[in-house]
């Protein structure tokens, strides 16, 4: 009997990345925008049929902390259990998610939302292991009912 050439499908992990991008909020395209990948690849990490590389990974975690995805008070735990599920060939950096979740835990800047917390952890590179990050816009709205949001005037 032939092997066959497709690998086994990590189905828990691509549950969990569907679970993560449907509590933000948003479509498969929106996200895959967002990360600089296709939407293919989005729906492969889903299928459980590939891993995000780190950087992306590092930014859909920046996304879901500043979107209160992670249960709270588990935050860091949750995080370090999907880094471990996303099969990463480079460590968890610890000493970025301490910075991420503390980012977090700040009050609110007199006029800022939550929207607009954590922007500049969201704009910066994601790892010096990785290719520097592309400049990004502000963090993601949230998309509703399968639609991307209309884009900002200007």
């Amino acid at each position: 009997m032939e092997r066959s050439l497709y690998g086994e499908r990590d189905y828990a992990f691509g549950q969990t990345m569907l679970t993560l991008r449907t509590s933000l909020g948003l479509t498969q395209a929106y996200l895959a925008e967002h990360l600089g990948v296709s939407r293919q690849a989005v729906g492969d990490w889903e299928a459980g049929s590939s891993y995000p590389k780190a950087h992306h990974l590092k930014h859909l975690i920046t996304l879901a902390v500043q979107q209160q995805a992670f249960p709270s008070g588990r935050e860091a735990e949750e995080i370090r259990a999907l880094w471990k599920a996303a099969r990463q060939r480079v460590l968890l950096d610890e000493l970025w998610l301490h910075k991420l979740l503390s980012q977090q835990a700040r009050p609110l800047v007199e006029g800022a939302d939550a929207e607009t917390r954590g922007a500049d952890l969201l704009n910066a590179p994601a790892a010096a292991s990785g290719p520097p990050a592309r400049a990004r816009g502000s963090p993601l709205p949230r998309a509703r009912r399968g639609r991307l949001p209309a884009a900002p005037p200007g």
